[in-house]
């Protein structure tokens, strides 16, 4: 019972970060007000902002669809909500680096 109360409030505390995350990438493309006189490789930017917005809820959504059947096959499921998070912030990270390495500098 308590792998199911634990697996849950880590759903809930990561459906509210991920939104928080999701709001920070909105502004992350504020990164190419410094473009200038094709100095950025806007592709590159682009790419890193897409992957910093739409790959870490996938992720995330996985994460919990595992934890649930690993719940159904009582397992302990509560480090696979945790494990999708942590995967999912450095899939974010590497989309904004690559956000950051379009910038030429």
């Amino acid at each position: 019972m308590a792998d199911l109360i634990v697996s849950i409030i880590l759903i809930i505390v990561g459906v509210v970060g991920f939104a928080f995350l999701g709001f920070l990438t909105l502004f992350l493309s504020m990164m190419s007000d410094d473009c200038y006189a094709d100095r950025c490789n806007t592709g590159l930017m682009s790419s890193g902002w897409l992957i910093a917005l739409a790959i870490p809820p996938v992720v995330f959504v996985a994460a919990v669809i595992w934890m649930v059947i690993r719940l159904a096959r009582r397992k302990t499921a509560w480090w696979v909500t945790l494990a999708g998070a942590f995967l999912s912030i450095l899939v974010w990270a590497a989309g904004a680096g690559l956000m950051q390495a379009g910038l030429g500098r």
